[in-house]
């Protein structure tokens, strides 16, 4: 219709034929009978008088609005490394673990049925896709998911690629083929993802940082299919606690905005009368019981926080305000007598357990300090928009929750209370700053204890390793944040890496001696984003790049690096709106570093140093390049 007006209508002139796909599933896979394809279909002459009138349905629920954010689309097509006959097909090894399609090329025989199934790690030698099956599916033995099924046409050069699935995979096993029709062509991979741009860089002399670099931008762009999930094969959910985990990565790395605006739209479409949001969006009604709780559901706070930060999107704030206001409604109808909220999962993927909600740390510690900060930045959101009352309410519950924290957790230290004598608690009541000045001190030696009291060794979760690694620089620690984080002979990023990661997974895993195979639980998700964190500490605590750290001025950037001593020279960049920012730094002797900095125009800021470090020149950045020499305990 146009002005009221029928234009064309569809009644009556829609028919409908069998379709060769037989069945699509974003999960399960697809299977296409290409025997069944009906030549020139769509073509103006086509003859469908045989063809059946159509099937009514049901129109589209919810809200109709354009879809702005970036369309999904190929990066790359990947040739095989490497590929190998084993028991039941070929398998095909793309040599890094990535998301998209399998495209099939084969000169086929009629009625030859091809199987592909994608997975993401061999067990001697043979694929093993048990750490992507559903539990139920695993006990049943009812089979594999991500399952390519092509029946062939017969013809020269055939081929398909899965149209209304993905795959989240590194090897593909092929089953169905002859020997003759096994080449090196037979199986290439589309790298698929929303089609979007890396705004962030880091390398520095330590390759293992550097792979976990990389590691991290695959299983970033890996998870973004419109909106960010937690992995692309098992689930494809989009969980909140993984993207509020994964927010200030996701800002400094890719421009992602579009796309994570309209995902927060749908976050405010599930939120109920009384404030709360599932903890997975979209949902089909789950995840309101379960499955969320104040660590989870601060994406609804954290991501608009950071689009704004980093990319100075004034208009998501606005967009999100309310949503944010009516649940500061429901946080605080969460808190029990003594002031702390005890529903909510926890510290997840605690390093060294074998279930993800067992973890070392009480929730209701995560979730407390969780509301704290959720507080703290609604009230900041709120004060930018000109909202001082909505910031005045936030400000007062953020106060109540600092309280409760200091007397609960805090008060006796030390000894500490016992909820609190764990490597995540400390560091998040060191990094939010709920330790006042008297106990700061005697909080970063506890810590310190604590870490090396596990033989320096991080025992966190994906909540806790955020804090750990920050709280650990901040207070004069950054050599022990950098060997826990990286060092390739015990459980850390590093550690993944020395056992052949190529995406972030989900568990980072205790590996029994010499081997690659699991020592506590079994092998899970080798695709997750929200260990990825790490990739924003590299940016904002090794390189120093801090902007608009005090949230109210977006034009503010400060360089504030941390030189820990295994590294000889680092260097980061990142897009700002305004353009590029650059911090460089290199070691020339000992207790020496020159630095190098570049300050897009209509920016300002200073250098801030740490550890003993000092400038022989300003500390005032100015526009376009600005060189500095460092020296250490030179006044």
């Amino acid at each position: 219709t146009a002005d009221g007006s029928e234009i064309f209508s569809s009644d009556g002139i829609v028919r409908c034929a069998p379709s060769p796909l037989l069945c699509d599933d974003i999960r399960e896979g697809e299977i296409y009978a290409a025997g069944k394809e009906t030549d020139s279909w769509n073509l103006p002459d086509f003859d469908d008088s045989d063809w059946s009138p159509v099937i009514e349905a049901s129109a589209p629920k919810g809200d109709f609005y354009t879809a702005d954010f970036e369309p999904i689309g190929e990066y790359r097509l990947r040739r095989a490394v490497s590929y190998f006959p084993v028991e039941d097909g070929y398998i095909y090894d793309f040599g890094v673990n990535t998301s998209g399609v399998p495209v099939l090329k084969i000169d086929g025989i009629p009625g030859q049925t091809v199987e592909l199934v994608c997975g993401e790690w061999l067990r001697d030698g043979k694929m093993d896709t048990e750490n992507i099956q559903c539990w139920e599916r695993l006990i049943s033995g009812y089979g594999d998911i991500q399952r390519v099924v092509y029946i062939c046409k017969g013809e020269k050069g055939e081929g398909y690629a899965p149209r209304f699935s993905y795959y989240g995979c590194r090897y593909v096993k092929v089953k169905g083929v002859l020997p003759s029709q096994v080449t090196a062509d037979l199986i290439r991979f589309s790298e698929q993802s929303s089609v979007m741009k890396k705004i962030g860089r880091f390398y520095c002399s330590d390759e293992y940082a550097n792979k976990t670099f990389e590691n991290t931008l695959r299983s970033d762009f890996s998870n973004f299919f419109y909106f960010p999930t937690d992995c692309p094969h098992r689930e494809k959910n989009g969980w909140t606690g993984d993207i509020s985990l994964s927010a200030e990565q996701f800002t400094l790395l890719i421009d992602c905005e579009k796309s994570l605006k309209m995902w927060l739209r749908s976050v405010r479409a599930a939120q109920r009368e009384d404030g709360s949001i599932p903890g997975i969006v979209p949902t089909a009604f789950w995840g309101y019981e379960w499955g969320n709780g104040p660590t989870w559901d601060a994406a609804l706070t954290r991501v608009p926080y950071f689009l704004y930060r980093y990319r100075g999107c004034r208009d998501i704030l606005e967009e999100n305000a309310d949503a944010i206001y009516k649940y500061l409604d429901f946080l605080n109808s969460l808190k029990t007598e003594n002031g702390m909220i005890e529903y909510g999962l926890g510290d997840w993927c605690q390093i060294g357990t074998s279930e993800g909600g067992l973890h070392v740390t009480p929730a209701v510690v995560t979730n407390t300090l969780s509301a704290f900060d959720i507080c703290d930045k609604a009230s900041r959101i709120f004060r930018v928009l000109g909202q001082h009352e909505r910031a005045g309410k936030a400000d007062l519950l953020r106060e109540d929750f600092l309280a409760t924290l200091r007397r609960v957790c805090v008060a006796d230290i030390p000894p500490m209370s016992p909820n609190c004598r764990t490597q995540t608690a400390v560091s998040m009541l060191l990094h939010f700053g709920i330790y006042d000045e008297a106990q700061k001190e005697n909080g970063a030696r506890w810590l310190r204890e604590l870490v090396s009291g596990a033989e320096n060794r991080m025992q966190v979760g994906v909540l806790g390793v955020q804090s750990l690694l920050r709280a650990l620089c901040e207070n004069e620690m950054v050599d022990l944040a950098y060997e826990i984080a990286m060092s390739p002979d015990r459980v850390s990023y590093g550690s993944e890496v020395a056992h052949g990661a190529t995406s972030l997974w989900e568990w980072i895993h205790t590996f029994k001696s010499g081997t690659n195979e699991v020592s506590v639980g079994r092998t899970r998700s080798l695709n997750h984003h929200f260990w990825g964190d790490i990739a924003a500490w590299y940016i904002t605590y090794l390189a120093g790049i801090r902007i608009n750290e005090g949230f109210f001025d977006l034009n503010e950037i400060n360089i504030e690096p941390y030189f820990p001593d295994a590294l000889s020279h680092a260097y980061a960049e990142y897009n700002t709106p305004f353009g590029e920012a650059a911090a460089s730094w290199q070691r020339t002797g000992k207790d020496k570093i020159s630095l190098f900095v570049r300050v897009p125009e209509q920016m300002h800021g200073r250098l801030v140093l740490h550890d003993g470090w000092s400038a022989k020149e300003s500390n005032l950045l100015k526009t376009g390049g600005n060189i500095f020499t460092l020296e250490k305990g030179v006044k």
